[in-house]
């Protein structure tokens, strides 16, 4: 069975770990399947169907909503909501229902995270129904977990959030709104350089302590074009004017995200998740990273920088990037909560690690670090020494084979995605991010570096120089629909919000400026992101430093994406298959694993095909301009590669 560990390491050792015996599935499946009600809820065209041991073979769909203002649905994971609006039509996935049930016994308060609904509606078209239809819809994203909602609009315009408090937990609660210059805002995620601004503009003083309120003062006196001095993680959409005016945006490269759609009588639909809006609009896009949208000016691209052309020539060499960086993970400690990191013990978070340590010292502050994977991974085992050299308060996670097979059907709902490289990475992260959240609401991780370092095990194909610097923009620009995607999903269906230094503007653009030959690989000499390597030389231990780039979803078992994989096959008949091409013209499925979450996809967001990024190829290295030797659409071909170097890897012929 799995279990959650808790490891004490200091310099004078390790204490034994402590074993918890986990609820098994079965055991949660009895206990659903108890909790089953009734509940009156507001009618919608759109009822996502149980995701409680989901069977593509022997699934029963809810019934479907009936017409009347009213209708009354059978509803697994069903609960009263304490502020008295309307809860979510669908179902709530069982670790969101545990930490309820937790507060009702008593417990801790289980952490959220914040979700934006925003509808612009110039004609009225919705304004006698608005409040309630928004706050239903927005109530879809409640499994995100709210640490309250919010609503304000008139007849031009509405805004809903649910609230994660990190910033000003008490003062902080959106939509903000000043009421006498008839401006408002809701936005997810974080604004780092707030104060900056704040006191660059000489604006007037903050009526919250929260972040967000920036925004709305810069919108007042500079316009759309304050986005471009933003730096931080958001979507969010701003109002001016009582609805006359209206910006919406979205972070630099999609680390958080937004969906706008367009619906009854010009209205216009911004939304955190697909699952919102899905059934609101005629037509549906992803909000692109990087871009301001108004009625007036349409999408206008902020962010454009030097770096960004495949006839760029990075030229400088790696003295600034520690500092850079440094700085980076200084300004995404902002937070009125505790903080945690997510340590995998690959070299990444093993950077991070090492540059927050003397920042927690400084402040006194435990320095809580997670991991997960299976016992004897390469993972838990490099983890378990960058913790003890570190001195953490160590957290792990043992999961089973079975065990990731189990939360498939909820990976693909939250994730909103089929394609299969970012399911397997994301399993992983579902319970990585669920024990996280038990102890913090915020966490850092080691995202985005590969996409600058060029850490693949595939760039050791790489032809030249250039060749390095055009396939990282082009992963890049990818990064908002896979690594991002997964990063904030998979944090966010547990209350949790992940933060990516390596992401910080700043950072990407002095390592994109580094001339890439320094980011060629050239054999066991220089390796993947020798660059990085070596700015860290002597301070983290060897095993760890040079160890050999390994996707999420290989480094925290070398096995179990065989059993993942055997297990959809079994679940696909070969005569299902063998329709695939003519059943789903989108993207059609390749092997019956892609089948297998393509049913499930298509559960809850049928038609929703298209924003689905699917790599080339199957994988992310199907796509370079070079003939790739190290992956497969199945993963990587050589997973013995992964234990060189760390003793007691498990799973090696």
């Amino acid at each position: 069975g799995s279990s959650s560990k808790k490891i004490n390491s200091s310099s004078s050792g390790r204490n034994l770990p402590e074993r918890r015996n986990q609820v098994s599935p079965l055991q949660n499946t009895a206990r659903d399947t108890a909790n089953m009600a009734t509940a009156t809820i507001a009618t919608l065209s759109w009822v996502p169907c149980s995701r409680t041991r989901l069977r593509s073979s022997e699934r029963n769909p809810p019934p479907p909503a009936t017409t009347g203002d009213f209708a009354k649905v059978r509803l697994v994971h069903t609960c009263s909501l304490s502020n008295g609006s309307r809860g979510y039509i669908g179902v709530m996935p069982t670790s969101v229902l545990r930490a309820i049930n937790s507060t009702r016994r008593g417990h801790r308060k289980p952490t959220e995270m914040c979700s934006i609904l925003a509808c612009y509606d110039p004609n009225g078209a919705l304004a006698d129904e608005r409040e309630t239809l928004m706050r239903d819809l927005s109530a879809r994203m409640r499994s995100r977990g709210p640490d309250g909602s919010g609503y304000h609009g008139n007849e031009k315009f509405g805004l809903a959030h649910e609230r994660l408090a990190i910033m000003d937990p008490e003062g902080g609660k959106q939509p903000i709104v000043y009421e006498d210059a008839k401006y408002s805002v809701c936005a997810n995620g974080e604004i780092y350089n707030f104060r900056q601004l704040q006191e660059k503009y000489q604006l007037s003083a903050a009526k919250t302590g929260s972040d967000s309120e920036v925004l709305l003062q810069l919108y007042r006196c500079k316009g759309p074009e304050f986005v471009k001095e933003l730096n931080g993680i958001f979507g969010f959409v701003c109002v001016g004017d009582d609805g006359d005016k209206i910006l919406a945006a979205r972070d630099h490269c999609g680390i958080k995200p937004l969906y706008m759609g367009y619906g009854k009588n010009g209205s216009i639909w911004f939304a955190s998740e697909l699952k919102a809006i899905c059934d609101q609009c005629e037509t549906i896009e992803e909000f692109p990273a990087g871009y301001y949208w108004t009625p007036f000016s349409g999408f206008v691209k902020y962010y454009n920088p030097d770096w960004d052309d495949d006839n760029f020539v990075g030229y400088k060499d790696t003295s600034a990037i520690r500092q850079v960086l440094t700085k980076a993970v200084k300004d995404q400690m902002m937070s009125d909560v505790p903080i945690g990191l997510l340590l995998s013990g690959g070299l990444d978070s093993a950077v991070i690690s090492t540059i927050i340590k003397p920042m927690l010292e400084q402040t006194k502050q435990k320095f809580i670090t997670f991991t997960v994977g299976q016992e004897g991974s390469p993972d838990i085992t490099t983890a378990r020494m960058m913790s003890e050299h570190l001195g953490t308060d160590h957290h792990e996670y043992l999961f089973t084979s079975d065990e990731a097979c189990e939360i498939i059907p909820d990976v693909i709902y939250h994730l909103e995605t089929y394609e299969p490289e970012l399911i397997r990475s994301a399993i992983p992260n579902y319970f990585l991010a669920r024990l996280a959240s038990q102890h913090v609401k915020v966490v850092l991780t080691g995202e985005g570096s590969d996409e600058l370092f060029a850490g693949y095990l595939y760039f050791r194909d790489a032809p030249d120089a250039a060749s390095v610097h055009k396939e990282l923009r082009r992963i890049f620009h990818h990064l908002h629909s896979v690594n991002c995607q997964r990063a904030d999903r998979m944090t966010m269906a547990h209350g949790l919000e992940a933060r990516v230094p390596f992401l910080d503007p700043n950072v990407i653009d002095a390592v994109m400026q580094v001339d890439p030959e320094l980011k060629r690989i050239e054999g066991e000499n220089k390796p993947e992101k020798h660059a990085l390597r070596m700015l860290f030389n002597g301070e983290i231990p060897d095993p760890v430093l040079w160890r050999t780039k390994a996707m999420q979803c290989e480094g925290v078992g070398l096995t179990w994406v065989e059993d993942l994989q055997a297990f959809c096959e079994a679940r696909v008949t070969d005569e299902e298959f063998s329709r695939a091409k003519s059943d789903y013209l989108i993207n059609p499925p390749q092997s019956k694993e892609e089948l297998y979450y393509r049913k499930i996809f298509e559960s809850h967001f049928k038609g929703m095909d298209k924003f689905v990024h699917v790599w080339a190829g199957g994988c992310r290295a199907g796509g370079a301009a070079w003939k790739n030797e190290a992956y497969t659409r199945f993963g990587l071909k050589d997973i013995s590669q992964l234990a060189k170097g760390i003793e007691g890897v498990r799973g090696v012929d």
